[in-house]
């Protein structure tokens, strides 16, 4: 939860939609108002942040 807190609210509220509330992309984008494109890419660049900051946890939850 605390790298979720740190991502910018745009990039947050897309993730969660998606991934949490499994909303679809046209279903965020008609509750938003923003186009889908522009919501695949606040979801890309939250994922690419959260893999970098949760890199360590993964790492020693599976490597050790």
């Amino acid at each position: 939860m605390e790298a979720l807190d740190e991502l910018p609210a745009e990039q947050r509220d897309v993730f969660i939609m998606h991934e949490i509330e499994d909303k679809s992309f046209q279903e965020i984008a008609e509750v938003t108002g923003v186009n889908t494109n522009t919501l695949l890419s606040r979801k890309r660049y939250a994922v690419l942040f959260l893999r970098e900051r949760l890199q360590d946890l993964y790492n020693d939850l599976f490597t050790t």
